[in-house]
């Protein structure tokens, strides 16, 4: 069911919380929300919930306005960051609910229920289990299965893994994405996190001050974003050292001053570039030109984030960063020399945003 939203406008006491967004989801889509706080993802979600009544405009599915249809009577379920799991029923009673109302019992039940309980990764050992017995992880693949069990159309997601450890996001990301995928779903995700963003979705809309600033497909937002406050929501950008444009972290190169910047880019070694980001691994894996760009600076720090590091290099008063694979053999204090490819600048009208 193709999901339109047609110049939707909501507002709060007088502020404007959403400002004529229009956008057709196709059937099936995985679609992530992106902004920050106050921006409009929430409200529009909530609109589309039908927990919400917008000021004007229009929600359809497949041609078909729901704006009169309360919450419980469209084709949709929303899945919250708190899950609102009944917390006196266990797993297969919690995801029984939704069937129950449809007329649904006995031996079909029984099997529907344990059906969407093995879909997300929960066995029959859970099925007596009580929220309050289970890891966080654990309880968002049970909201999941209880969303799924009233056979929505389309996905609502709030926030859905924020509460959640790194690890636990990055296993449930690829669930979300596989179950969704196999049953078909539309999916409306909301998030402030531009990795799971980027990880999940077919289609990006960001959105700043109530309006719909870009929209299309993660990659390309991120390769080429259409101003400076879209390529700061979908990741970190930095001042081209000199000039007048922006660069992404990973695709500044590190090398000594004495060196040619093509000799040696890395001041350092790669040896676990399996476990590197794939915006690192693209970054890394792509050959400067035969003339780069270049300035010389200094090393202010330099910091372990785990799978890759930071160092953060002073040109002209400015800090710049670069993200790179393996420890680096750079110092604070450390005279180097930052080299990119001019073609990889990012330059918007209007700055600064």
């Amino acid at each position: 069911m193709t999901l339109s939203l047609r110049a939707l406008t909501k507002s709060y006491a007088g502020r404007l919380a959403l400002a004529d967004v229009g956008v057709e989801l196709p059937a099936g889509g995985y679609t992530c929300l992106m902004g920050a706080s106050g921006s409009g993802k929430t409200t529009l979600l909530r609109i589309v919930a039908g927990l919400e009544r917008q000021d004007r405009g229009s929600v359809l599915l497949d041609g078909r306005p729901l704006d009169d249809l309360p919450a419980e009577r469209r084709p949709v379920h929303t899945l919250f960051q708190d899950y609102a799991l009944f917390p006196h029923l266990g797993a297969a009673d919690n995801v029984a609910f939704a069937p129950r109302l449809l007329g649904v019992r006995g031996p079909e039940l029984t099997a529907r229920v344990r059906a969407l309980l093995a879909d997300v990764g929960l066995d029959m050992s859970f099925e007596t289990r009580r929220p309050a017995a289970m890891s966080g992880g654990e309880q968002q693949r049970l909201a999941l299965a209880r969303a799924l069990a009233g056979e929505p159309r389309w996905l609502l997601l709030d926030e859905p893994l924020a509460a959640l450890d790194r690890p636990l996001r990055a296993g449930l990301r690829r669930l979300l994405r596989a179950v969704t995928r196999r049953r078909g779903l539309g999916c409306l995700h909301v998030t402030h996190d531009p990795e799971e963003a980027l990880a999940l979705a077919d289609r990006l809309l960001v959105f700043g001050d109530g309006r719909l600033l870009a929209s299309g497909a993660p990659a390309e937002l991120y390769a080429a974003p259409p101003s400076l406050a879209v390529a700061r929501l979908l990741g970190e950008v930095t001042p081209e050292p000199g000039g007048d444009g922006w660069l992404r972290p990973e695709h500044l190169r590190l090398c000594p001053p004495d060196r040619p910047p093509l000799q040696d880019m890395s001041l350092g070694t790669y040896p676990n570039r399996h476990v590197l980001s794939d915006m690192s691994q693209e970054s890394l894996s792509v050959p400067l030109p035969s003339e780069p760009a270049r300035a010389s600076g200094t090393v202010g720090a330099v910091a372990c984030l785990g799978d890759r590091w930071e160092v953060e290099v002073e040109i002209g008063g400015r800090v710049h960063l670069s993200r790179i694979g393996g420890a680096p053999a750079c110092a604070p204090g450390q005279a180097v020399v930052v080299a990119w490819d001019p073609a990889r600048v990012l330059r918007f009208a209007g700055q600064p945003a």
